[in-house]
């Protein structure tokens, strides 16, 4: 069983082979990484023959001045990203997390709410044959916007971007589990 994770810093940074050790894994998370770029990389991630493919992907096409996407673009954009798994790898299982709240930018911009609009185009728009799991819950703040502060790394305390290492146990208690029952049940 290979299970292989696709994204951004946020899953690039997780030490999933660590915490999984029913299955291989694989992690093809770019820091910096945007959706153009995760939608070119699917056929080498293909190429690797996952079973399951874990994806989180969409905060880096916010702000960045060559993409600067709306929400509802960069939700259109992961659904995409998952039919073209579906489609390369039919036999693999896919799972899919909403993208994770975060700060304002340094500039003062805050593209809070089109990370809720892509969310929301996303769970309004998910493929009913794919895993889901809504991080969003998990990890906002008190405020409905921000990545709650026990999860922000200390060097980015207005851009909340990147969680710490209690943001990824918090996520890996969501995770493992239905993993587990993924790769039970295939």
């Amino acid at each position: 069983m290979k299970i292989v994770f696709a994204g951004d810093s946020i899953t690039a940074s997780g030490n999933w082979a660590e915490v999984i050790n029913f299955a291989e894994v694989k992690n093809f998370a770019v820091p910096g990484g945007s959706t153009d770029g995760l939608l070119d990389a699917i056929p080498e991630i293909v190429a690797s023959s996952p079973d399951l493919i874990s994806v989180l992907i969409g905060t880096n096409d916010f702000g960045n001045p060559e993409i600067n996407r709306e929400g509802a673009d960069v939700g259109a954009r992961v659904i995409a990203i998952v039919n073209e798994f579906k489609a390369q790898a039919p036999s693999a299982q896919v799972i899919l997390h909403t993208i994770l709240p975060r700060g304002v930018e340094a500039t003062g911009v805050d593209l809070r709410p089109r990370v809720i609009a892509a969310n929301n185009f996303i769970k309004a728009n998910l493929p009913s044959d794919i895993e889901f799991i809504d991080l969003w819950p998990l990890f906002v703040a008190p405020d409905g916007l921000s990545l709650a502060d026990q999860y922000v790394m200390t060097d980015e305390p207005i851009l909340k971007l990147h969680i710490n290492e209690s943001g990824y146990r918090e996520w890996i208690t969501v995770l493992l589990p239905k993993l587990q029952r993924m790769v039970n049940g295939k």
